[in-house]
């Protein structure tokens, strides 16, 4: 649902409101002496020159001197305040504008000139206090009051805000967006009654705009009475037949009841409504499958993603966003066909680039990922995320010199403050210096990642893993995968992992129920896991179970086309061989 969006009257740039006409600038603050109050305005004027000309450079140096001359000079205050604030410098903005407010308390452009600086600046603890000059000059301006109230709000002042919303009502009467901003206040104390209280009131009073009722009925849904909140909708469809935020709100209604068919009828036909832009209608898509708490069924949710491809089919964003409705769906087929469609429309487009390439890995269409990569970039040259795909892609077809050319292509260009992608790059380069045999750089392409993310699972599993294969620094190893696997427990390969190195220590009984964990938790055991659970029987002299496993990790070798050769030697030989 659309929340309420901000009810405070947004003032007009202070720097249009301060008009400082030729008059005032002659009248200069002075010392008594004509020559000097002559100097002054002179130099001033040169100042005005220079600003008006975009010398802003000149022209504060110009207002400075006249400041040095003159120091109560508030207009040379006042038009330094603005450079200041022009140039971004905010803290010597305030501090000229300040000063310019503290000579001249009652001029009402400088206190506006000092509150867009705290606008800017977000200083919600200092503007209350600036709007209530304002207010002293000016009563009779309601907006004051109400920014008064939204800057409590956000200081989280909220008896004060409140307090201000009943001078605002005591003065000008109570308007929809005051009954709003109190909603809002009660809520961000949690007192829910009373918020709900307000918006009660406000449908009471027939207001003009469905926002009310919309909010109301939400609030109704979350404390568990959705009859109220299903009537009060009802009543707001006969007074606005064409708002589909109505329909959602029913929609909502129906769906906290757990009245699936008729949440999905309102929510498609709320996705029918020419006045729900596309981009609203792809955050309802989003948010149907984040609401955990009232979830829409997975296959109402991908007939509406369906539906937003079918409204607006040469839309780019209404394929990618379905790509990644099916994806989040778990159907990953549909994904890239959806990705691809976008893409026929519009490929300059990075984001749906890295998705199709995401989907394609996923799936295990590594060719796809090579080529679609370097579609990819040849239009977006040296992206990292581009890259890195595409370099997983080659690791997994086993091209390990295009892999490394292309994961070391990618972290050449990642930003250096990007952790988690430096992680993932050093722990795949790991993974393609080994292939490569080149042992030295994949040890310290692990430890990197792993300096970066000490949690980083994949990484201690797959450094230990190769550790206990070459058979080195096996107590480091025992402890990486120790780690691996409270970090992921109930993992099979980091299970596996860690039975191969107590195997390689020697330690064959803790080894054994290690590689029993894995299989049991694998449920259909891989070649390598049966193989491993063979040496280990055949180390603890079971050496008949150990060629049943053995067997068995043969067939699936055989099955998948790997060389069998050391499996049928152990067989044959019926014993372990290194």
């Amino acid at each position: 649902m659309i929340k309420v969006s901000r009810v405070m009257v947004v003032v007009s740039s202070v720097w249009c409101m301060v008009g400082v006409t030729i008059a005032q600038e002659t009248k200069v603050a002075g010392t008594g002496h004509t020559t000097d109050s002559l100097i002054v305005k002179n130099l001033y004027d040169k100042g005005m020159k220079q600003k008006a000309s975009g010398q802003l450079a000149l022209a504060e140096k110009t207002f400075e001197t006249v400041i040095q001359l003159q120091p109560d000079n508030d207009l040379a205050h006042s038009q330094l305040a603005q450079i200041y604030a022009e140039n971004e410098d905010f803290a010597a903005a305030s501090h000229a504008a300040l000063r310019a407010a503290e000579l001249k308390p009652d001029n009402e452009n400088y206190w506006n000139i000092v509150l867009e600086v705290y606008r800017k600046t977000r200083n919600v603890k200092a503007i209350p206090v600036v709007l209530d000059e304002l207010i002293r000059l000016n009563p009779g301006n309601a907006s004051f009051y109400h920014e008064k109230a939204y800057a409590l709000f956000l200081d989280k002042k909220y008896e004060a805000a409140l307090a201000t919303c009943d001078t605002i009502s005591a003065r000008f009467g109570k308007t929809d967006d005051l009954y709003l901003t109190k909603h809002q206040i009660y809520l961000a104390q949690g007192n829910t009654e009373a918020a709900i209280a307000e918006l009660e009131d406000l449908v009471a009073r027939k207001p003009r705009e469905s926002k009310a009722y919309i909010l109301l009925a939400e609030m109704y849904t979350k404390v568990d009475e959705t009859k109220k909140a299903i009537d009060l909708l009802d009543e707001a469809i006969a007074i606005f037949p064409n708002e589909p935020l109505v329909l959602l709100g029913k929609s909502d209604a129906y769906l906290a009841m757990g009245e699936q068919k008729q949440a999905y009828r309102y929510l498609k036909e709320a996705f029918g409504s020419d006045s729900l832009g596309m981009d609203a209608k792809a955050g309802i898509l989003y948010s149907a499958l984040a609401n955990k708490r009232h979830s829409l069924d997975e296959i109402y949710v991908a007939e509406l993603a369906d539906l937003f491809t079918q409204n607006y089919p040469k839309e780019v964003k209404a394929h990618a966003v379905r790509g990644d409705i099916y994806m989040q769906l778990q159907q990953p087929d549909v994904a890239r066909d959806a990705y691809l469609a976008a893409l026929d429309i519009n490929q300059y487009i990075e984001g749906v680039w890295q998705q199709l390439l995401q989907v394609e890995l996923q799936l295990g269409r590594y060719d796809d990922v090579e080529s679609h990569g370097k579609e990819a970039l040849a239009l977006f040259p040296g992206k990292p995320l581009i890259l890195f795909f595409t370099g997983h892609g080659y690791l997994a077809n086993k091209h390990y010199q295009a892999a490394r050319t292309h994961l070391e292509a990618a972290l050449n260009n990642a930003n250096g403050e990007n952790e988690r992608l430096l992680t993932q790059l050093y722990s795949s380069l790991g993974d393609v210096y080994n292939a490569m045999d080149m042992h030295a750089e994949s040890d310290v392409a692990y430890e990197e990642a792993i300096a970066l993310d000490s949690t980083n699972a994949y990484a201690l599993n797959n450094y230990a893993y190769y550790l206990a294969l070459r058979k080195q620094k096996l107590p480091l190893a025992a402890e990486m995968s120790r780690r691996s696997n409270e970090l992921e427990p109930d993992y099979p390969s980091y299970q596996d992992t860690y039975a191969w190195v107590l195997f390689q220590q020697g330690d064959y009984e803790t080894a054994l129920s290690w590689i029993e964990k894995a299989i049991e938790r694998a449920g259909s055991a891989s070649e390598t896991l049966l193989e491993h659970y063979g040496d280990i029987l055949a180390k603890l002299g079971h050496v008949n179970k150990a060629v049943a496993q053995w067997k068995k990790a043969r067939n699936l070798s055989q099955a998948v086309g790997k060389d069998i050769d050391k499996l049928s030697q152990k067989i044959d030989a019926k014993q372990y061989i290194d």
